[in-house]
């Protein structure tokens, strides 16, 4: 009886050209699902700041004053943003940071839960706490919301930290950075640079900032306002 034919298989050259076009359509696809995973978290951080701006606002408007200043790198003591769900809730629950803590803030072990940076003061005051202690803490107009953004490094540090070079200190415990001249052309020209832009890429620098309440006087302000509260 003769023996049925035997069925062709792959060539070792076949595989690898199978092989080729995966690795292929793997290094375009990859690299966009991640781009596309930042974007996402951008969405996110600007639909957060937005939630959050809008019940400082609602605080505002019961209180004169927005809350605390919250010097915010973490979910277990956040004062400023606690005193938005409790005891009443202006906010049900507060928004973590997608991105996650900024590398250049510190021990990470020292840090749980990274929350969005928050920074509050009167305008011609300075800000609203000057230190930890109830007693040393002013009403505030004016607030600054604060992400480290995609690449993970907070731009509104001072010339003081290793991985920052700027001039002037723009930490959000300082604001609003009544020690920085405001008009200043070095002084508009670093503000712009703290803004996270993703024309230059999804992993660019700056940060992803929201400003609300009264604008302070001045031209950083200016442009800090009319870019960063959308």
């Amino acid at each position: 009886m003769k023996d049925k034919k035997r069925g062709k298989g792959f060539t070792l050259i076949e595989l690898l050209i199978v092989v080729a076009i995966i690795a292929i359509l793997a290094a375009i696809a990859i690299p966009n699902f991640l781009e596309a995973q930042i974007r996402a978290k951008c969405s996110r951080v600007r639909n957060d700041e937005r939630s959050l701006a809008v019940a400082l606002e609602a605080y505002y408007t019961d209180w004169n004053s927005y809350t605390d200043l919250d010097k915010g790198d973490r979910a277990n003591n956040p004062r400023g943003w606690k005193q938005l769900t409790t005891p009443i809730a202006y906010i049900t629950s507060i928004p973590l940071d997608p991105f996650g803590d900024a590398r250049n803030l510190g021990a990470s072990a020292a840090r749980v839960d990274p929350c969005y940076e928050l920074g509050t003061g009167a305008v011609g005051e300075g800000p609203s706490g000057l230190s930890n202690t109830p007693g040393q803490l002013r009403a505030s107009d004016s607030f600054e919301i604060s992400c480290a953004g995609p690449d993970h490094f907070d731009n509104t540090m001072g010339g003081s930290s290793v991985f920052i070079t700027n001039r002037f200190a723009w930490n959000e415990f300082n604001y609003p950075w009544m020690n920085i001249p405001a008009d200043d052309p070095a002084a508009v020209e670093e503000a712009l640079s703290l803004l996270y832009d993703p024309t230059n890429g999804t992993v660019s620098g700056g940060n992803i900032l929201r400003f609300g309440g009264q604008k302070p006087p001045g031209r950083i302000f200016d442009v800090l306002f009319a870019n960063a509260s959308k």
